[in-house]
């Protein structure tokens, strides 16, 4: 195994990076993105390594790095070990730290964290990574080796599919297809709170509803977890802010892997969908109608044609991006990105799902999505599940005591039992994928 080295040597080019170009194309680095997984018990540190070994023999492109040539950036081949860390803190993935591996896993006392650059892969990217690690780890721990369908192990065997860059092609859209026109009307409702006063510290509320309690409300106001939380969120919003003058609007997140065709590659494949919560033709309805208009609304956003298009145009502007050949990589990115005007308001709402069914899943106390969220103006929820209760995770980086609060008081009024997770605070470190990757002979 090669030794690490402490200046950044040559990586052998494989594939352009085309799904990461929004990231990569960014002028500034961002902060890691992060899972944190809570254990029963403290963790093996040595068995913990010997899993990643495991995951990495099984899924080599996961310790991938890139590449820049002129314009372009390329995944890479990194031959130098990925390592844990004994640590209690996040490391800079993509860097010298880590090998700049785009990857990392750092553990203390019974907690795993999971970290990547968020250019490298997505949420159900890391999602694979750490179940295929947690598998192995816990496989070796009780010494069974468990079969789980949906994830990973070094027992079956890499596809091609696993590595499908999502804009390498072009993709089928129905003729006469045409794209809905974009509502140019009235932006959406800012939230207040977040002033000039935005700080680098994520301030996390929690909400723990039981999954039979939730699901139940849902179904009977024939919707979608996301759809519910959001109108949750948009009545807390109305209650703290009722002079709000614009819509309240929420985005959520998904993954457009099944409408693509590419179930099985770990790259960044997602979109996101609009809903208007607050402020159209469905105000004044019952809840539930709205509910179930909502969901409607959602399903539209999901009509295949309007994605592929969407991924045909992404496709097409990275391509030419990277494929310039009068100005390099470092002059390119002074260039204001398209996805730096990216609106994000009025909040996010990332229904996350849950990990997969497992004979270990009880050794596994809890599970959190650790992010900065959007240009830290905004109010970031992140809903996972695990052994039977959603966690509804609030994350801001300003004060917003008033609207969670709120929040619970909507959340009982609806009739839904839950509890409030005590609240704590957090720090990001930023990406050091570009670390040593300037320009060079």
């Amino acid at each position: 195994m090669q030794q690490p080295s402490a200046e950044r040597p040559r990586f052998e080019k494989k594939e352009l990076a085309l799904s990461a170009s929004p990231y990569v194309f960014l002028p500034m680095d961002i902060p890691v993105y992060a899972v944190e997984v809570t254990h029963k018990d403290p963790i093996d540190g040595e068995l913990l390594q010997k899993a990643l070994d495991r995951t990495i023999v099984r899924m080599p492109y996961l310790s991938d790095t890139y590449e820049i040539e002129g314009c372009a950036i390329y995944y890479a081949k990194n031959p130098l070990p990925m390592e844990v860390a004994h640590s209690s803190s996040l490391r800079r993935v993509g860097g010298r730290e880590t090998n700049w591996h785009m990857l990392d896993v750092t553990w203390h006392d019974n907690v795993t964290n999971f970290a990547m650059y968020h250019g490298f892969c997505d949420g159900q990217g890391i999602y694979t990574f750490l179940e295929s690690v947690l598998c192995h780890y816990y496989c070796m721990k009780d010494g069974v080796e468990y079969e789980v369908a949906g994830i990973r192990t070094d027992r079956d065997e890499m596809s091609a599919a696993e590595e499908f860059e999502p804009l390498s092609v072009v993709y089928e859209v129905d003729p006469g297809f045409e794209m809905p026109a974009r509502d140019d009307g009235q932006a959406p409702y800012h939230l207040p709170e977040f002033g000039a006063d935005v700080v680098e510290t994520v301030r996390d509320y929690g909400f723990a509803i039981p999954s039979e309690a939730l699901m139940g409300f849902v179904k009977a106001n024939a919707s979608s977890p996301a759809v519910v939380i959001s109108m949750l969120v948009g009545e807390a919003i109305e209650r703290v802010h009722p002079d709000a003058d614009a819509p309240i609007v929420a985005l959520v997140p998904i993954s457009v892997r099944r409408m693509l065709g590419c179930e099985d590659t770990f790259k960044n494949c997602s979109s996101r969908a609009m809903l208007k919560i607050v402020g159209s033709e469905l105000d004044g309805l019952p809840f539930a109608e709205r509910a179930a208009k909502l969901r409607g609304a959602l399903k539209q956003q999901m009509d295949p044609n309007r994605h592929h298009a969407i991924q045909n145009m992404l496709g097409q502007a990275a391509r030419a991006r990277m494929g310039k050949q009068d100005v390099g990589y470092w002059d390119e990115i002074k260039n204001p990105s398209a996805f730096m005007g990216t609106t994000h308001d009025t909040f996010y709402t990332d229904y996350i799902g849950s990990l997969h069914e497992t004979p270990y899943s009880e050794q596994i106390e809890g599970v959190r999505f650790l992010c900065t969220p959007a240009r830290r103006s905004t109010l970031h929820l992140n809903v996972i599940e695990h052994n039977g209760s959603f966690l509804i995770d609030c994350l801001a980086c300003a004060n917003v005591d008033a609207l969670v609060d709120a929040l619970a008081e909507v959340i009982g009024e609806h009739g839904l039992p839950f509890e409030r997770v005590p609240e704590r605070s957090f720090t990001l470190p930023l990406t050091a994928w570009r670390d040593g990757l300037e320009p060079r002979a």
